[in-house]
């Protein structure tokens, strides 16, 4: 438990800030806007179920498939780091222009299962956070920091379905200067994450690699 807990902690911390349910929620009040609450707690346990399966998956296998195409975890880290800093930084400066990037074509709402996509692909599981898991599942981690990373994973998207499930009156609530407020804290705290991944990243792929003279 002391092992599992700081690990959590970090990994919960991450990916909530990355999934961001609370960008999710205007994004799925108008989808659903015309679907009875009974429905719209099924659609989102159905995206939150399919958004864990799809992080588990690269969670698990993703490192095999770096490690097959010759990519370094240095180097992932690095470029993993870049990615999410560039995300942070537009929640941080542009927050409704994250907004509107996360927003959907105006056919989504009219597709067979919106469930799939938009709301598990890209919003839950886009590429920060399959970058991210894959970055907090990495091999230097041992089992009990990979299940910590996982299960902060499941207990992120159930939080986004409990947020999904009171959607409509939490954009009310908050409105869109309260959502940017959000937006900008989560997005600092990104940006300071992601540098500490490039940090990581060049320490192990250069720094450690240059013989001490």
């Amino acid at each position: 438990m002391a092992e599992f807990l700081p690990a959590f902690l970090t990994a919960f911390v991450t990916l909530f800030i990355v999934i961001d349910p609370v960008m999710v929620t205007p994004i799925f009040a108008s989808l659903t806007r015309k679907e009875t609450p009974a429905k719209q707690r099924r659609i989102a346990l159905e995206a939150a179920f399919i958004a864990a399966c799809l992080l588990t998956f690269f969670g698990l296998a993703g490192n095999v498939m770096l490690h097959h195409l010759g990519i370094s975890m240095a180097a992932f880290r690095t470029a993993g780091g870049i990615l999410l800093f560039l995300m942070g930084f537009r929640m941080f400066f542009e927050p409704d222009g994250e907004l509107e990037a996360k927003t959907p074509g105006p056919k989504a709402a009219a597709r067979d299962n919106i469930a799939f996509f938009p709301l598990a692909i890209p919003l839950m599981a886009g590429p920060g956070a399959i970058a991210s898991i894959m970055l907090l599942m990495g091999p230097d981690q041992n089992w009990i920091g990979r299940g910590a990373a996982l299960s902060a994973a499941y207990v992120t998207l159930l939080s986004g379905v409990v947020i999904m499930a009171f959607a409509g009156k939490i954009a009310d609530a908050l409105g869109r200067t309260g959502m940017n407020v959000i937006s900008r804290l989560l997005g600092m705290l990104l940006m300071a994450l992601s540098t500490q991944y490039v940090f990581d990243g060049v320490r192990v792929g250069i720094l450690e690699k240059i013989p001490a003279s």
